[in-house]
């Protein structure tokens, strides 16, 4: 098999994880409200969550790094454009104290939050050091 389709495939699989992940916890929660039993829902989609990242690290460390900074640069400036543009609109369109724009606050919060304890983790582990 060759770079390219193993690329491909990993990239497949990591994809298609996901979309069953969304399955599974769009059958889970319910629309509206909350579930019955967060305690035991709520670590059992945070499994199905790590268990998509976990497939998707097969594909990550079958990039190269010109497709890793491609990936790094995209995510970064336009994910974070994109959220901070929506953000905004959200606020702007249902005001500050509605669900959903508490709702993306919290979310671009816990982003923040991940990021934050990634780079942290990055950092201390001996790759941040400055030239």
């Amino acid at each position: 098999m060759t770079y390219r389709t193993k690329f491909w495939l990993l990239a497949a699989v990591s994809f298609g994880s996901a979309l069953i992940a969304g399955v599974i916890i769009g059958k889970t929660v319910p629309a509206s409200g909350g579930v019955e039993n967060p305690a035991l829902v709520l670590p059992v989609l945070l499994v199905v969550v790590g268990l998509v990242m976990a497939a998707s690290v097969a594909w990550w460390r079958k990039t190269d790094d010109v497709q890793k900074q491609g990936q790094l640069v995209s995510w970064w400036w336009g994910g974070n454009t994109g959220a901070l543009a929506m953000l905004v609109t959200l606020v702007v369109l249902t005001g500050r104290h509605s669900d959903i724009s508490l709702g993306a606050i919290y979310l671009f919060l816990a982003q923040f939050a991940g990021m934050a304890v990634v780079f942290l983790a990055w950092k201390f582990h001996g790759r941040g050091v400055a030239e």
